[in-house]
């Protein structure tokens, strides 16, 4: 197991955010965390990364304690905001290239170079790598943002609504470039609320105010929550208490299987 999360407890401004959640990734797995606006999801992120760690609970990076071995392990953890923060003006290749300048202090010119047309093509923007930055789509710039953070190779990505503002089609192109990236053996967490690419993660996490309602296989979250579409999910949130879902999760037995 590459991450695993216990009784995560996250407080911010006084309002419980995050309420005792478990969540475990192993390597090679691409898993979506799911959740109305305002779930939690954002939070959760930031705590598995441990760039925004929980006040209770404990994550395990790499058989490590996370938060107590941040600094030794962080090289090891890429993280894509929701926003984009890459420089516009710069063009692809030049921005990737400053990015393996700070990260890759200790490589040859070439030899990053060489780490950056690998990106560049795992990422397939070999038809960009010469525009700028502000001339691309909405779903080249979310490329080059995952770029950036590939630059070091981390195992374990994490990317806050990456798919956010794409078109269907940029959309699941995006989504399969993650899964494709997960394959390789790293592991990916994403959270989003767009439902059309759900088949191509391997396993969902479904977060109602900030507590953990479902964490399993796409092909069983649709008779978990008693729907015939997987937009309705929404609704059945709103129309049953989350301790309604929680207990039917713990009676479900996935939790075994996935936690």
């Amino acid at each position: 197991m590459v991450l695993m999360a216990r009784k995560l407890h996250v407080v911010l401004g006084g309002n419980t955010i995050v309420r005792n959640v478990d969540f475990s990734i192993e390597e090679g797995q691409l898993i979506g965390i799911l959740g109305p606006s305002g779930s939690g999801k954002t939070t959760l992120l930031r705590a598995l990364s441990g760039f925004r760690p929980a006040q209770k609970g404990r994550v395990v990076f790499k058989g490590r304690d996370l938060y107590e071995n941040f600094e030794d392990l962080k090289q090891s953890i890429g993280y894509v905001p929701q926003d984009d923060v890459v420089p516009r003006s710069l063009k692809v290749e030049r921005a990737l290239g400053y990015t393996a300048e700070l990260r890759l202090r200790e490589f040859s010119p070439e030899e990053r170079k060489g780490r950056i047309d690998g990106v560049i093509r795992a990422l397939g923007l070999s038809q960009s790598r010469k525009q700028r930055i502000s001339k691309l789509s909405g779903g080249q710039r979310k490329r080059v943002s995952v770029g950036m953070e590939l630059i070091s190779r981390p195992e374990l990505i994490f990317a806050d609504e990456p798919t956010s503002g794409l078109d269907p089609a940029l959309e699941r192109s995006l989504t399969e470039t993650l899964k494709k990236l997960a394959d390789q053996g790293r592991a990916v967490v994403v959270t989003t609320h767009i439902m059309s690419s759900l088949d191509v993660l391997d396993a969902i996490c479904v977060l109602d105010e900030g507590q953990l309602c479902y964490f399993g296989p796409v092909d069983r979250i649709k008779p978990f929550f008693e729907v015939d579409d997987i937009i309705d999910i929404y609704s059945q949130l709103q129309n049953k208490p989350v301790d309604h879902w929680q207990r039917k999760y713990e009676r479900s037995g996935l939790r075994g299987q996935y936690l």
